[in-house]
């Protein structure tokens, strides 16, 4: 049996995935710890390991049984007694509660929001040519997936509410917004917890809305919704459902489109390749997606299992970081280039197991008319030389803003 080692003793620090400029680049950690100490013990937050290897991160997402996903924030919201719906509820109610959803979202389902979304995207690239210099998350990417989420569920409003619900989940997810800095446990704890209230309150005053006038929206689906063989759901199911469906589909998409078009600002032959033949696009989003994969998962050991060797216990707390999975060279060729029509032999892009995310055929479908609008009507774009780029840590990794230029100076 391996004993576990501390990460602070192969980093020489402790590691902190709130920390921003880990956010910006985590991966030198990652290709350390995976080298050094797979299954590597941190004390901040509570005490929790954190796993670098592509097999380890896969067997405990595969294993709800071993490893529940409750509760799933590092460290966890003091107070929060109430397992988020369905991200962190176990089996057999898990695949309950999904199948409410897994119907809004299934291919066929929103193929129809298709045209709609690209005209969107058109006029986000219209008002960036008119621009040509600007910042791109606040511009682009964190306008779009968000606007068309809201409108799919049909929580359409208006860009001041947009706006004021992207704020609230950035701050529950990030906790580094608002005065919360990095290594401030109870600063991140009360910014997370405030922005928590008040999203549940914009929540509740909706169900009051639809509880009088049913629509069209989320609200107004989970109110008819019964759960299989069973009941209907009650009014704190529906918020808890609602909270968490709001913020996952709010930031992350956000935050794969911001990445991506960083990486591509850099490298002027890849806009290049994929300008000249667009039918390279849904390879490069999958190779994109892998190269800088952003959610920071945890799980609560439930039974003892055997890790890379190190033994763990029930009530242990382990991260399975999906950047330190998609870069581990024993399953990636190369893992730290970006090869554009790389075959990707496994993935956990989305996630895997039970818990895999319910979103992901709308993420691909945003992503693909993002990256056709963007390279058709600005196929060679950069970043200010002078640009100094700045990150969200937390339960995913975003960047706060992307300086962005819809030329580049040819060498």
């Amino acid at each position: 049996m391996t004993k576990s080692c501390p990460a602070r003793e192969v980093l020489g620090h402790e590691y902190d995935h709130y920390d921003p400029t880990f956010a910006l680049d985590p991966h030198p950690t990652y290709a350390a710890l995976r080298e050094q100490c797979p299954v590597a013990h941190v004390d901040n937050y509570g005490g929790f390991y954190v796993l670098s290897t592509f097999d380890d991160i896969e067997t405990v997402l595969m294993d709800a049984k071993a490893f529940s996903s409750w509760p799933a924030d590092t460290p966890p919201t003091p107070g929060h007694n109430r397992a988020l719906i369905p991200l962190e509820v176990d089996a057999p109610d898990h695949r309950r509660y999904r199948m409410i959803i897994d119907p809004v979202f299934r291919p066929k389902a929103i193929e129809h929001i298709a045209d709609s979304v690209r005209q969107f995207a058109v006029e986000l690239v219209d008002n960036m040519l008119a621009k040509r210099e600007f910042d791109f998350m606040s511009e682009f990417a964190v306008p779009f997936p968000s606007s068309v989420f809201l409108r799919l569920v049909g929580l359409d409003s208006t860009p001041q509410t947009r706006d004021q619900l992207c704020e609230w989940a950035g701050t529950i997810l990030h906790t580094t917004t608002h005065g919360a800095q990095a290594g401030d446990a109870q600063a991140q704890i009360a910014a997370r917890i405030d922005a928590g209230k008040q999203l549940h309150n914009f929540l509740k005053a909706l169900l009051a809305e639809r509880l009088e006038k049913p629509g069209d929206d989320l609200i107004s689906l989970l109110l008819a919704a019964e759960l299989p063989g069973q009941r209907k759901l009650d009014h704190k199911e529906i918020l808890n459902f609602a909270y968490v469906l709001v913020l996952a589909g709010l930031d992350t998409v956000s935050t794969a489109i911001g990445f991506s078009f960083l990486h591509l600002a850099r490298r002027p032959d890849l806009q290049d390749r994929l300008a000249a033949d667009p039918s390279l696009i849904p390879n490069a989003i999958e190779e994109l997606l892998r190269y800088e994969a952003i959610v920071h998962m945890t799980r609560t050991v439930m039974e003892p299992k055997e890790l890379h060797g190190v033994q763990l216990e029930p009530g242990d707390r382990v991260t399975v970081p999906l950047a330190a999975a998609h870069r581990d060279p024993a399953v990636f060729e190369n893992p730290d280039e970006i090869v554009l029509d790389r075959e990707i032999p496994r993935s956990m892009i989305f996630g895997a197991g039970s818990h895999r995310c319910v979103g992901s055929h709308l993420a691909r479908m945003e992503l693909n008319i993002a990256f056709e609008e963007i390279l058709r009507r600005i196929p060679r774009f950069s970043l200010p030389p002078d640009a100094e780029l700045h990150a969200y840590g937390g339960q995913t990794r975003s960047l706060e803003n992307l300086p962005f230029r819809t030329w580049r100076e040819e060498s």
